[in-house]
C-alpha cells in the first residue's frame, strides 16, 4: 500500500467515524425532525421557510478567493441522511453521514459536508423532479455508487475526495466548475472514473476544474451517454480543466457517442498509462495540451 493510499484511507476511517458520532447527536441538533431507523428522513419544509440552517455555522459569507469544498473554520451541525421535498429548501451547514435526496426543484446544498457510510448510493443526487445547486460542499467516504449524481445539477467550488465509487456522474443540464476531484479509496478489482457524463449527455459543461483520477482503468472524465444525440440538443463542453491520471485520461465509449463534443483549453498532466485522450472524430478538439505546453499525441 502506498503512502497516499494510507493516507486517503486514514481520512475516509476518520470521516465515518465522524459519521457515526454525527449521527449519535442528531436529535439534539435538528429539533422537531425525526429520522426512522430503517429509511432516511423527509425533510419537508414550508414554503415561507425553506431553510435547514446550522446555527453554529453561523450566517452564510461568501468564500474566499480559491476556496474549494467546505470552509475549513467552519462549525457544522450533524445530521443523518435525507430525503428534500420542498421547493427551493436550502440546506447550509451540515456534517450529513450517508447522503442528500434531492426530490424537489431549487433545492441549494451548501457549506456542508456528506460523509458516505456505504448505505446510500450516491452522496447527492436527484429524482425525476429535483434539481439542486451545490456549493462549497466536500464529499468524502463509501458512496457505491458516486458522490453526485443525477440530472439537472450544479457544482461550484466542491471537493470529491477518498471517494469509493465515481467521483460524479452527469445528467441532463449537468454542470461542474472550479472544483476539485482526487485521492480515490477505490476498492481492489473495481473501476472508477472521476467525471462521468451519463443518461442523454445534453447540456453539459465540465469547467476549470483539477481533476485526479489516480492509476488504474478508469478516466478523469468518461464520456458514456446511453443514446447518441443530435447538435441541436445541448453540446457537451469539456474546457477550461487541469485532467490527470487513468488508463486514458479523457475518453469516449462508443457506440453511445454523443455527436456535438467541444474539447478546449484543457492541460494533462503526463501520467494516463494509455494515452491523454480516446475520442471520436467528431468531437472538436481546440487548444489542448500537456502542462508544459507540449502538443498532445494523435488520439
Amino acid at each position: 500500500m502506498s503512502r497516499a493510499t494510507g493516507r486517503v484511507i486514514a481520512r475516509t476511517g476518520l470521516g465515518l467515524a465522524a459519521c457515526v458520532l454525527a449521527v449519535a447527536g442528531v436529535v439534539v441538533a435538528t429539533e422537531g425532525t425525526t429520522f426512522p431507523a430503517l429509511a432516511p428522513p423527509t425533510v419537508a419544509l414550508a414554503p415561507a421557510v425553506a431553510a435547514l440552517e446550522c446555527a453554529a455555522a453561523g450566517p452564510y459569507v461568501a468564500p474566499a478567493r480559491g476556496s474549494v469544498g467546505v470552509p475549513a473554520t467552519l462549525r457544522l451541525c450533524p445530521s443523518a441522511a435525507r430525503t428534500i421535498t420542498s421547493p427551493g429548501a436550502v440546506v447550509d451547514g451540515w456534517e450529513i453521514c450517508g447522503g442528500v435526496v434531492v426530490d424537489a426543484p431549487e433545492v441549494v446544498v451548501r457549506r456542508s459536508r456528506v460523509v458516505g457510510d456505504g448505505t446510500q448510493p450516491f452522496g447527492i443526487v436527484t429524482t425525476a423532479r429535483g434539481s439542486v445547486r451545490i456549493e462549497d460542499v466536500t464529499l468524502t467516504g463509501d458512496f457505491p455508487e458516486a458522490a453526485i449524481g443525477g440530472d439537472r445539477w450544479s457544482g461550484e467550488r466542491v471537493e470529491i475526495s477518498g471517494v469509493t465509487g465515481d467521483g460524479a456522474r452527469l445528467g441532463e443540464s449537468a454542470r461542474l466548475r472550479n472544483s476539485t476531484v482526487h485521492d480515490f479509496a477505490t476498492p481492489p478489482g473495481r473501476e472508477a472514473s472521476a467525471l462521468v457524463i451519463r443518461g442523454s449527455g445534453q447540456d453539459v459543461l465540465v469547467e476549470d476544474n483539477k481533476v485526479e483520477v489516480g492509476p488504474g482503468d478508469g478516466s478523469a472524465v468518461l464520456l458514456d451517454p446511453d443514446e447518441a444525440l443530435g447538435r441541436d440538443e445541448g453540446p457537451i463542453v469539456i474546457r477550461g480543466n487541469t485532467l490527470g491520471g487513468g488508463r486514458y485520461t479523457l475518453r469516449e465509449d462508443e457506440p453511445g457517442a454523443p455527436s456535438d463534443v467541444r474539447i478546449s483549453g484543457n492541460r494533462f498532466r503526463r501520467d494516463a498509462e494509455e494515452a491523454p485522450l480516446r475520442v471520436s472524430r467528431r468531437a472538436v478538439l481546440e487548444d489542448n495540451s500537456y502542462l508544459d505546453g507540449a502538443v498532445l499525441p494523435d488520439w
